[in-house]
């Protein structure tokens, strides 16, 4: 009895167990995974906001000797900025909701009066996410760069 081996075939009549594999898909596939991540690492630079947290460890460090610290307070009547020195200019609310054009008037004429400033935001509980960014968005808009976020009270 002769045993004899058929071309792609291995002994006793079964497959042959080594082929190549294509690394051609899997190259496409990293390809296109890498684009794609680069592409979209552009955009999260741009959505995001850059501030503090007051309360607990400031990375920036305490506000210099002259540097004012203001306080943007949002709350159910609208805003009201305030200094360390005690004046307070309120905004209320108009009818459909908080007036974010005079805020940005205020904010504006305030800047005119103080050259180097820290903003610090503080909503109070139940202020929707979006009024909180809306504000920021018009510091930001009047050149406040310096924003701290924090719940305690000035």
């Amino acid at each position: 009895m002769s045993l004899s081996i058929e071309a792609g075939k291995g002994a006793k009549g079964h497959k042959a167990v080594d082929s190549e594999v294509s690394m051609v898909p899997f190259i496409d596939l990293l390809v296109c995974c890498i684009s794609f991540l680069i592409i979209t690492a552009v955009w999260t630079q741009l959505e995001r906001l850059n501030l503090t947290q007051e309360g607990g460890v400031d990375p920036i460090g305490a506000p210099e000797p002259d540097q004012a610290r203001l306080s943007l307070q949002i709350n159910d009547a609208g805003f009201a900025i305030a200094d360390g020195a005690g004046s307070r200019i309120a905004v209320p609310k108009v009818a459909n909701g908080y007036d974010l054009a005079r805020l940005g008037r205020e904010l504006e004429a305030l800047r005119k009066t103080v050259t180097r400033a820290r903003l610090v935001v503080m909503p109070e509980d139940g202020v929707r996410y979006e009024a909180i960014v809306a504000a920021m968005d018009v510091a930001l808009a009047a050149r406040f760069d310096d924003l701290s976020l924090s719940s305690a009270a000035m």
